[in-house]
């Protein structure tokens, strides 16, 4: 049986590689692209454009994150040329499994501070327990890098992947869907606050009352950060499901070989997540237009308006200035 380290285009099918196909060169550098220039303008955001809160909670999770994709979409632009060189395979699958890690925890870290600008008592839980979440994130990374480092124990240059790839598959598959499992429940928490809200704001025109600032409506910024919040965390899950299946099925099976699949539904919906996430980057979008807000209500006549409260806070019973908690608009003026 030939060697696949001798192999090249002319002398061996491409179906005998470890991917199955021939990495397509311009796909994988739009994505390398995308993700650098991802990178660059989170690192901007934070020690360029911050002017006191720099959000490295977000920012170094996602330029993580970043930096893994670019890595494995980097090495399948050389796999491109040489498809069947494992080191490259294992090299960038890799990096493409638990880069995505990193996004979600970005969201997570993230997100207390939204819920205080829409109001705590919409939350179910106290929002100090939602960078939990990280946690089941970190049993699957756990679990991912177990069953890769098992899956490529026995990769060989000659003849590829391995028998071990049956009994890391299944680990990895496990890893994968615990953070899917942590993104549905972020998705149905967080909803249950947006819905309360909403709730609010068309009962009252306030979401919350803010200890400081009273009642304060909601900018446009901040709803099209809590969006990208949203969409990107449905991206992430979309692909948590393909990459679940494809590994319960195998490395080696149809779904793993078919980089239409990887192509629609891991890195498109990837590139979506980060992209999004960056744009709406809490620097600018997390601000909440404090300023611009209070300056527009400044200016509207100076009329007495009956002070309803959302029957959601704090049971319907206003607590006192010291102990409720410090409205997070108050951090970015």
């Amino acid at each position: 049986m030939r060697s696949i380290a001798s192999c090249n285009f002319d002398t061996c099918p491409v179906a005998a590689s470890p991917y199955g196909y021939p990495p397509s060169s311009a796909a994988e550098a739009i994505f390398f692209v995308i993700h650098v220039v991802s990178l660059v303008a989170c690192s901007l955001y934070s020690f360029y454009l911050a002017d006191s809160k720099r959000w490295l909670e977000f920012s170094i999770p996602i330029s993580v994150a970043c930096l893994f994709e670019s890595i494995g979409y980097g090495v399948r632009i050389g796999s491109s040329i040489d498809p069947w060189n494992v080191a490259f395979y294992a090299t960038s699958t890799t990096f493409i499994i638990v880069a995505p890690t990193f996004i979600s925890a970005a969201i997570y870290l993230t997100l207390p501070e939204a819920i205080k600008i829409l109001g705590v008592e919409h939350s179910l839980i106290n929002i100090a327990y939602y960078p939990f979440l990280i946690w089941i994130d970190v049993v699957g990374f756990v679990l991912q890098l177990t069953g890769i480092i098992i899956s490529f124990s026995d990769l060989s240059v000659d003849t590829g992947i391995g028998p071990n790839a049956k009994i890391g598959s299944p680990i990895i598959a496990t890893g994968t869907a615990l953070q899917g499992v942590s993104l549905i429940l972020f998705l149905v928490l967080f909803s249950i606050v947006l819905l309360r809200a909403s709730v609010a704001n068309r009962q009252f025109g306030y979401t919350t009352f803010h200890p400081v600032h009273g009642f304060v409506p909601i900018a446009h910024r901040f709803k099209f950060f809590v969006a990208m919040l949203l969409v990107s965390a449905m991206c992430l899950f979309a692909r948590a499901l393909y990459q679940t299946v494809i590994m319960v099925d195998g490395l080696d099976s149809w779904t793993a070989k078919n980089q239409a699949l990887f192509a629609g539904l891991d890195s498109l919906l990837i590139a979506e997540a980060v992209v999004g996430l960056v744009i709406a980057h809490p620097v600018r979008f997390l601000r909440d237009g404090l300023k611009k807000r209070l300056a527009s209500r400044n200016a509207r006549p100076m009329i007495a308006e009956p002070r309803v409260v959302s029957q959601y806070y704090m049971g319907g019973h206003l607590t006192p200035p010291d102990s409720t908690p410090w409205s997070s608009t108050s951090n970015f003026v």
